[in-house]
């Protein structure tokens, strides 16, 4: 009589089932690499996009702000190069004034006409050189002089100061 042993069908079910177990478990550890590997990948990806689009966003900001100081600077420049000119313009018209001022003492004095006239035509080719340069040139011939002939800079610094100041009180009053 054939009986049938149960300790045969425990011992072969657990065995299977330990087996089925550890194909599960070899297959959740594989899913969970794959998954960890997909992780990286994302996260590479992701990490480069970052810096492209920080990097970008810096170029940007970087070319706008360079826009807005090439802009300013133009403003800048073309306010000084106007009140450069209007500079030139009233030394020219004190040179004229002089001029007026030397004929008008040529009679009484013709030497000291002729010394004013002089001073009034230097005057004239200062207004012309400021007039014909740009900013930096002018710039850059005052701390010349400045360093050759510091005493004299002070001097035309003082008269310009005194100039400037009855002309403009001159202005108010008018």
């Amino acid at each position: 009589m054939n009986t049938l042993n149960t300790d045969d069908l425990s011992g072969s079910g657990n065995a299977n089932e330990n087996e089925w177990q550890g194909s599960a478990a070899t297959e959740r550890g594989a899913a969970t690499k794959e998954a960890i590997g997909n992780l990286k990948t994302s996260a590479a990806e992701t990490a480069s996009h970052l810096k492209s689009a920080a990097a970008s966003v810096s170029s940007d900001a970087k070319d706008y702000a360079g826009t807005v100081a090439s802009g300013a600077a133009g403003a800048f420049k073309d306010a000084v190069e106007a009140n450069k000119t209007a500079g030139a313009d009233a030394i020219a018209n004190i040179a004229h004034s002089v001029k007026d001022a030397a004929d008008g003492i040529e009679k009484q004095s013709p030497r000291i006409a002729g010394m004013v006239r002089n001073a009034a035509e230097g005057v004239e080719r200062v207004s012309s050189d400021i007039r014909d340069r740009n900013v930096g040139e002018l710039l850059d011939a005052v701390t010349k002089f400045a360093q050759r002939q510091p005493a004299a800079f002070f001097g035309v610094g003082i008269l310009a100061g005194v100039v400037l100041t009855r002309f403009m009180r001159s202005s108010d009053r008018s």
